[in-house]
């Protein structure tokens, strides 16, 4: 009798150490039918534990028969998972880490700011050299600021175009003004004028080295191109700009940090799937499963070990990966 007692202690407490990883299981992957199945395996439990006058040893063979291979399975995929989870989270670290790093490097509010001081140098200077084209002067005039602007961020910011693209902006046919320091095309200078050179710096454009640098107007959106090697300024047509970017300028680190914010966005998404997504044959074996030690007669069939058989074999051999 105390060895029949003694026996009834151990399987319950054993069936109780069962519980509590099923518990642990179904916290980790959070399935409706996990929960169900760790439920109906706590009803089965107490109901052994409750009732004394009935077969500890079915509950015993209940975990042999089921309980440990589904233990077994979703321990394993549990494993798989985290280390999904761990190496999705270091590599969003890792890419949080190297954003972090450009966007300190590339400091585009500082490039916004240089954009407008240089917008305002540009029109100063073409105001200069209107007032030198309509006086025939012989004033010193110096373009090295101008030029130092696009020397410092070119690499950096400017869009690279083709070759093909450049000599279509640049070799233009146009009645000019010119002498030493420039060429303008004569209808931009007046307009220019008239317009008290009020211009905003649209983009930069950059082949080979050499830079194009696109232009506004403040009270329209007429554009001209100022052509660094030549030190020209002329209109740009529609027909010039077919196929060439003229969006504003972003630093080529900008484009990097933006791909990889989608990356983790997508990673992240991922990450808060993983633990849940399970593969279709697993939801299909947890489903039977479920099902199968829901029946109304499943106790009185445990002894019934090769009605079993099918869903055991199922789970130990689903390939995890």
């Amino acid at each position: 009798m105390q060895e029949e007692e003694e026996r009834y202690v151990q399987i319950i407490k054993d069936s109780n150490r069962k519980l509590v990883v099923l518990k642990l299981l179904s916290n980790f992957f959070n399935h409706k039918d996990f929960v169900g199945v760790l439920v109906r395996t706590k009803v089965i439990h107490s109901l052994f534990q409750k009732n004394q006058t009935l077969d500890i040893n079915k509950l015993e063979l209940f975990h042999i028969q089921f309980t440990n291979s589904l233990i077994e399975l979703f321990q394993k995929i549990k494993k798989s998972k985290e280390q999904q989870y761990t190496l999705i989270s270091d590599e969003i670290y890792i890419n949080t880490d190297i954003i972090s790093k450009l966007d300190f490097e590339i400091g585009s509010e500082k490039f916004v700011e240089q954009t407008r001081e240089h917008t305002r140098k540009m029109s100063k200077k073409i105001e200069q050299l209107y007032h030198i084209l309509a006086s025939d002067s012989n004033s010193f005039f110096e373009w090295q600021d101008i030029m130092s602007f696009s020397d410092g961020v070119k690499s950096e910011f400017y869009r690279e175009i083709s070759i093909e693209q450049y000599e279509k902006l640049a070799l233009v046919n146009r009645s000019l003004y010119e002498n030493k320091y420039v060429k303008f095309e004569r209808k931009l200078l007046g307009r220019l004028n008239i317009l008290n050179f009020n211009i905003k710096f649209l983009c930069g454009l950059v082949c080979n080295n050499e830079i194009i640098e696109v232009y506004e107007f403040r009270d329209s959106n007429d554009k001209f191109i100022f052509i660094g090697n030549e030190k020209s300024f002329y209109f740009l047509e529609d027909e010039e700009v077919k196929q060439v970017d003229l969006s504003k300028n972003n630093s080529a680190k900008g484009e990097i940090i933006a791909q990889l914010r989608h990356k983790n966005t997508v990673l992240e998404s991922e990450l808060s799937t993983i633990k849940t997504s399970l593969p279709e044959s697993v939801l299909e074996v947890l489903k039977d499963y479920l099902n199968k030690i829901s029946s109304v007669d499943f106790l009185e069939d445990l002894q019934n070990v090769d009605e079993q058989t099918n869903i055991l074999k199922t789970m130990l051999n689903i390939n995890i990966n």
